[in-house]
């Protein structure tokens, strides 16, 4: 550098060289200091370089963050709606599971229910069962006091009623109506009339009659050519038979019960009322 300051300054004082001259002297200069010093060739790092250096790094680590940052966005949205859709599915199997809660109490509420009424029809049917079976005793014991009319078709009756109560396989509802049944039919008795044929006993004799039964009041018979009468005295227990006197009466009495007559009134020997 002393050099060229030199050659200079000789060039302005003593020497008037051309103007390539001197470009020359200058271009050698640089060469052979290049030579020399390569420092001068090769500029050593300055702080602007290290600054750009660490800015394009910071760069980089933006662009990689951000690249981070948009996939975990994505995923984070993923997430997001699969929470959300995990939630509602939450609140929609809350929902179901109280309505089949419910639904389970109101089934076991039925079902203690049934279970009571089962119970309660047991005991109910145990007690009718029980009833029913003190009705037909107190019944058969009725008809072996009551006058003795239609005897074989009400033990029938009574006997087949007993059979229904004996079998387990029968509803209560068939054996309450088969002893109801029989208690209407023994009732009917006490304001009905009605004529039919049966074998009595007369004085040691079996005589067949017509017998005509005047409700549950007293029992009367004529035999078929109308020529016998008699009546059923509920004291002795036995057929007993009447004066003549009587069949003009208990013939036309018979004829009305036939509907063979008009009905009309008639006086009829029923004798003194006993209540049993």
């Amino acid at each position: 550098m002393q050099l060229l300051i030199v050659i200079l300054s000789k060039n302005k004082i003593g020497v008037r060289s051309k103007p390539c001259c001197l470009a020359f002297l200058v271009l050698s200069f640089l060469l052979t200091s290049s030579a020399f010093h390569p420092a001068w060739s090769a500029p050593a790092e300055t702080g602007a370089d290290r600054l750009l250096g660490g800015v394009s790094e910071t760069v980089e680590v933006r662009k990689e963050t951000q690249k981070e940052e948009d996939a975990w966005a994505g995923k984070k949205a993923e997430l997001t709606a699969r929470l959300r859709s995990l939630e509602a599915e939450r609140e929609h199997l809350s929902e179901v599971k109280d309505r089949t809660i419910r639904a389970i109490e109101t089934e076991q509420a039925l079902i203690a229910e049934a279970k009571r009424k089962i119970r309660e029809a047991a005991r109910i049917r145990e007690g009718l069962e029980s009833y029913l079976a003190s009705v037909v005793t107190e019944l058969e014991a009725f008809i072996q006091q009551d006058l003795p009319f239609l005897k074989e078709e009400r033990e029938a009756r009574l006997a087949s009623i007993s059979d229904t109560l004996s079998h387990s396989e029968k509803t209560a509802a068939e054996k309450y109506r088969r002893v109801m049944e029989a208690l209407q039919v023994e009732t009917e008795y006490g304001w009905t009339v009605e004529v039919y044929q049966e074998t009595v006993d007369i004085e040691g004799q079996p005589i067949p009659m017509d017998i005509f039964r005047l409700g549950r009041l007293s029992l009367f018979c004529q035999s078929p050519d109308g020529k016998m009468v008699g009546h059923y005295d509920r004291t002795a227990g036995q057929w007993i038979e009447l004066p003549s006197r009587y069949r003009q009466k208990i013939n036309k009495a018979v004829d009305m019960a036939r509907k063979q007559r008009t009905v009309d009134l008639v006086r009829l020997p029923i004798g003194r009322i006993v209540v049993p």
